[in-house]
């Protein structure tokens, strides 16, 4: 289950997991920057929030490169090529639009360029087909750690045993199961599975809160508590998180 875009016969094209293609292409096309934003470096991070709608993915990146270029590189092409000539020649081809050759460049050369622009265009065109693509549910489950790591800077944020573990002087607070499918308020037999395994590691590891994270759609907006006689001390609930 793939979430990004690429190139395909020439053309940019998007895929988006079907768990979002109820939304509108302005609200998947934010989901992926806002999940992609938690995975990278500062300087590769997208901020942008009326555009969704007039650019595609490839649109939006590539206007950050050239922002960049703008806005933060006022140097002449000497100047540049002093710096970093690597980087001056990847920004050189992507300015051109010589896509063919900057892949090529970039599959002959085995090192990063130095300036953040340059970072962005070698991901972009250093996959297979170009582009940037992720696993959607490594994605979701980066951008959820992030997030809470975010929120607890005073604790230690983890994956361990497939949860994420928020601790701190070596207590468990909070273990969080991520689920990366649409779920329903009215029909909670469809988590079924996933509120079992939830109580299995309760039982296994003593966990005294674990919440089972799925991403907000809307037909789930708010939390839901489970219940379970044979965990009294326990609490399990259902959270619908927002990308």
């Amino acid at each position: 289950m793939l979430f990004g875009f690429e190139k395909i016969n020439g053309k940019w094209v998007e895929k988006i997991p079907a768990l979002f293609q109820q939304f509108s292409i302005k609200e998947q096309r934010e989901f992926f920057i806002n999940q992609y934003n938690c995975c990278v470096s500062k300087n590769e991070r997208i901020f942008v929030k009326n555009n969704f709608c007039f650019f595609t993915l490839f649109e939006i990146f590539q206007n950050k490169i050239l922002s960049g270029l703008e806005a933060k590189n006022r140097l002449c092409k000497s100047k540049l090529a002093i710096f970093d000539s690597y980087s001056a020649l990847l920004i050189a081809l992507f300015v051109k639009g010589d896509f063919e050759q900057l892949r090529t460049t970039i599959r002959a050369n085995a090192f990063l360029p130095k300036l953040p622009q340059a970072m962005l265009i070698f991901r972009i065109f250093s996959s297979e087909n170009c582009g940037i693509m992720f696993d959607a549910k490594m994605l979701f489950a980066e951008f959820v750690l992030e997030k809470i790591a975010r929120k607890n800077p005073d604790k230690d944020v983890y994956f361990k045993d497939g949860l994420i573990v928020v601790e701190k002087n070596n207590e468990c607070l909070l273990s969080v199961m991520l689920c990366f499918k649409r779920f329903d308020k009215d029909k909670i037999y469809l988590a079924k599975d996933e509120i079992d395994e939830a109580w299995r590691k309760v039982a296994k590891g003593n966990i005294k809160s674990l919440y089972i994270v799925f991403p907000k759609n809307n037909a789930f907006k708010r939390h839901i508590e489970v219940k379970n006689p044979c965990f009294a001390d326990s609490l399990v609930k259902l959270v619908p998180y927002t990308i």
